[in-house]
């Protein structure tokens, strides 16, 4: 997949100074996001939530232990791929930085997209990832590739989960978004290491052969091969 000619500093710019709830300008975000990335736009959403696929607002209804329910709606959501959880965050948040109360509240927002996953019909699967996003700030990131309901952790790691709106100006950046949105599974660190696994097997077959064409007996080869 290819990047896009876009340039991100004007997106950077407009949001820098966002202000307002995140009910004013998630979606607006959301949709400037895609744009930047040179993914699909979300679309318009349907009266029966099995056409939803891709959209604002998916309606999902939660199952309480007493035989009761309740709705809820997932901010962004696309099919086979996100749950996508906005905020927009101002405690915490000082001239000196971040602070714990900043942590605590991506973890609870992290912790409602979870919840959200798991309410998803069975049907339809959980998606590999949760992306909680603070309007104009940052965007986290957190994966569960088995897609069987474990927990999902940091991606791609605790330390580079989050990307801060300035490191949108990163091509590479923007290219793991965009994985995200267009390809979520190649981002699984399992599929890369069994990629690399067959490439060397192909590699040591091959000279496999050749040493063995250059008149070495295979048993030589294959201890070689082995150390």
């Amino acid at each position: 997949m290819q990047g896009t000619d876009e340039d991100p500093q004007p997106f950077i710019e407009r949001w820098r100074h966002a202000g307002g709830s995140e009910r004013a300008n998630y979606q607006l975000f959301v949709t400037e996001l895609c744009t930047l990335l040179g993914v699909p736009l979300p679309q318009p959403a349907r009266d029966d939530q099995r056409d939803n696929a891709y959209v604002f607002e998916r309606r999902i209804n939660f199952a309480h232990g007493d035989g009761s329910s309740s709705a809820g709606f997932i901010d962004c959501y696309k099919r086979g791929a996100f749950v996508l959880e906005a905020k927009k965050l101002k405690a915490g948040i000082s001239p000196k930085g971040l602070t714990p109360g900043f942590d605590d509240a991506l973890l609870r927002a992290r912790a409602q997209a979870e919840s959200y996953a798991r309410a998803l019909p069975a049907a339809e699967g959980r998606p590999p990832f949760l992306v909680v996003v603070d309007v104009g700030h940052v965007i986290e990131l957190y994966a569960e590739f088995t897609r069987s309901g474990a927990t999902y952790t940091p991606f791609p790691d605790a330390r580079s989960h989050r990307i801060r709106l300035d490191d949108l100006a990163d091509e590479a950046l923007r290219q793991r978004l965009r994985t995200l949105w267009l390809e979520p599974m190649a981002l699984d660190p399992s599929r890369a290491s069994a990629k690399v696994t067959r490439q060397v097997a192909v590699q040591l077959a091959a000279l496999a052969r050749s040493l063995e064409a250059a008149g070495h007996p295979a048993e030589t080869v294959a201890a070689f091969l082995t150390r």
